[in-house]
């Protein structure tokens, strides 16, 4: 993903901001778009209120970002790119440790990280139709099993399932199906520790 010298992220903008003026306009309206959302919901958000929003006018914001999708993707990577970073890095220093205990440490940084973000990633998982259709959403959920299958792949010899391929995509989609759920709807009995030990048993019982 492609940054400027500030650590602003410019993938995804229609044209690159190039002067300190023009960036601090960028990054007024992805941080005018997450108050949006977190205050009205996704389904309130279009450029004319977030350009409202940002005190900016709206062919300014139509400069570099030419519609809803693309307000949605850069706040994606804004709030996806460290959490990819840090769990794709985690699996890639792990060393001969088992899965159940891999499960552990990721779905402690994914929960914590949800928790210390706040309100605008709980109005983005409930419209995970949306967010599939965004190429952020895409690339993170490659980029997760990517770091899944190098992880897996050094203790191969140790795993009973017959495509290891086939079973990250499974074991990736029902991770983030419970975990999503937990963090949405959070039964009032059940704490963030007794669900990731939970999860651990799951990846045990599936891949050993």
């Amino acid at each position: 993903m492609a940054t400027d010298p500030s650590g602003l992220n410019t993938s995804g903008l229609k044209k690159t901001p190039t002067q300190p003026r023009a960036r601090r306009t960028v990054e007024r309206i992805i941080a005018a778009t997450a108050a949006l959302i977190e205050e009205q919901g996704l389904d309130a958000l279009t450029t004319n209120r977030v350009a409202e929003r940002a005190n900016v006018n709206i062919a300014s914001l139509y400069q570099y970002f030419p519609n809803k999708q693309a307000l949605l993707s850069a706040l994606l990577q804004q709030y996806w790119q460290d959490l990819a970073r840090v769990l794709n890095d985690l699996l890639d220093q792990l060393g001969d440790v088992s899965v159940d205990e891999s499960t552990r440490l990721w779905a402690q940084l994914g929960i914590q990280h949800f928790r210390n973000q706040g309100g605008v990633l709980v109005e983005l998982l409930r419209h995970p139709s949306q967010l599939a259709a965004l190429p952020e959403g895409r690339e993170f959920e490659h980029r997760l099993m990517e770091a899944m299958r190098r992880f897996l792949t050094r203790q191969r010899d140790r795993l009973n399932v017959p495509d290891l391929d086939r079973a990250i995509y499974v074991a990736f989609q029902a991770c983030a199906a419970i975990l999503s759920r937990h963090l949405l709807e959070p039964m009032p009995y059940y704490r963030d520790e007794e669900i990731v030990e939970e999860l651990a048993r799951l990846m045990r019982g599936y891949f050993y």
